[in-house]
């Protein structure tokens, strides 16, 4: 009997382009992490270097331009549920695939299962924490802007009782 190699799975061999489901994915929460840092950093320079809600002529321009920035906080949390679901939707659809693909080709051995599972799992992984990190900024931004709207009533209730 010859004796030879034994057979091993090297999964850093396998030379395998991520599915344009993924790749759409990672274009799409780039995108999202854009828009949503723009977002958050004219809400931070609204909140610490506008006047407008720094010190107000009137209480109209005070509510107006908190109101802007209260809205953009919405919209970024907006996108964080948009994107949970896209990310929910984009892994049952690439795990799908592979099952299919494992289904077509009666491969039930353990690395045939958990190496295209883990590419997914990454895929889900990224989707997840994007959305994690936009719900954090957007808390810290809530709090910031409800600690200028009690601050501008602490100030207004100062001057109307002298």
């Amino acid at each position: 009997m010859q004796e030879g190699p034994s057979m091993v799975l090297d999964p850093l061999s396998i030379d395998r382009q991520m599915p344009w489901e993924s790749r759409l994915l990672i274009l799409y929460l780039t995108v999202v992490v854009i828009v949503s840092l723009v977002k958050s950093a004219s809400v931070l320079r609204a909140l610490y270097f506008s006047k407008p809600l720094r010190q107000p002529n009137t209480d109209e321009e005070f509510v107006l331009a908190w109101d802007r920035c209260s809205n953009k906080v919405h919209s970024v949390k907006r996108w964080v549920i948009v994107t949970v679901f896209w990310t929910i939707l984009v892994t049952a659809m690439l795990l799908r695939d592979e099952f299919v693909f494992l289904t077509e080709q009666k491969a039930l051995w353990s690395g045939a299962l958990l190496f295209p599972t883990v590419e997914v799992l990454t895929v889900f992984v990224f989707g997840i924490l994007v959305c994690a990190a936009l719900y954090t900024v957007c808390a810290v931004l809530e709090g910031a802007l409800c600690k200028q709207k009690a601050d501008k009533r602490a100030l207004g209730s100062q001057r109307s009782s002298t």
